[in-house]
């Protein structure tokens, strides 16, 4: 598979170089979105797809799944002790390109967080993900959501750095139903999700983004209001599908 990558990896290696693993908050929007529609289990399989720093991962160790991973992150070598530390069950976690590796075996989920919107070939990512998982599995998969007018005007605004590291055709559930039901999944849930939230990954400076800045900080409670499963203000888009 080519190579379409919108970043160079040694951008990831470097931002990664130094990051503490830690797993995500108790209200977490992805965390709980993850538990309310995947099924707790015993004795199961799970790999996640770019997988540091396993911030995610976690929540499926919750749900009884042994984890497993692959990255081309040289830290992803870490990753089995610290998960095995916090008493999860786990199996191999791979330093090596997903898109060179061949679909030796299948789990029964398979999930990627915020992994295939740096790439332009993603449609043939969900492919390549959804050949991994058994029949009867589960595949997961979530972007953020820099799609939706709002969250694309704030960051082209205030987040134009980390907004050109991110694909966002591929920010599209929809397409991904699409896909997968061509693909002979049967799609539980695929939406944007979460009330409106707001980050940024960018240094900012200029007169002009400090006012957007603090008018985004006035209207934050009335936004956060206006309810969930808004395409322009929900942060994250996800996908839920069972192989059949």
């Amino acid at each position: 598979m080519k190579n379409t990558a919108v970043v160079d990896q040694s951008y990831w290696d470097n931002a990664y170089s130094h990051l503490a693993f830690a797993a995500v908050p108790a209200d977490d929007t992805l965390r709980l979105w993850l538990l309310n529609n995947v099924v707790q289990v015993h004795d199961k399989s799970c790999i996640e797809i770019g997988c540091f720093p396993g911030r995610y991962i976690t929540v499926l160790g919750e749900l009884g799944y042994t984890l497993n991973g692959v990255d081309l992150t040289p830290r992803v070598a870490e990753m089995k002790g610290w998960l095995a530390s916090k008493g999860f069950n786990t199996g191999t976690f791979d330093h090596a390109d997903f898109l060179k590796m061949e679909v030796a075996q299948q789990y029964d989920l398979v999930c990627s967080f915020g992994f295939i919107e740096h790439f332009t070939n993603w449609r043939e990512l969900i492919q390549k993900q959804s050949a991994m998982v058994k029949s009867g599995g589960t595949l997961v998969i979530e972007t953020p959501n820099f799609r939706g007018w709002m969250q694309q005007f704030l960051h082209k605004s205030l987040d134009a750095e980390n907004f050109e590291r991110h694909y966002i055709d591929a920010m599209q559930p929809d397409e991904w139903k699409s896909i997968l039901e061509g693909l002979g999944f049967e799609v539980k849930v695929s939406e944007y999700f979460g009330k409106f939230e707001f980050w940024t990954d960018s240094k900012n400076s200029g007169m002009a983004k400090r006012i957007l800045a603090k008018a985004l900080r006035t209207v934050y409670p009335l936004l956060r209001s206006a309810g969930q499963g808004s395409k322009a203000l929900s942060p994250y888009a996800g996908i839920i599908a069972v192989k059949k």
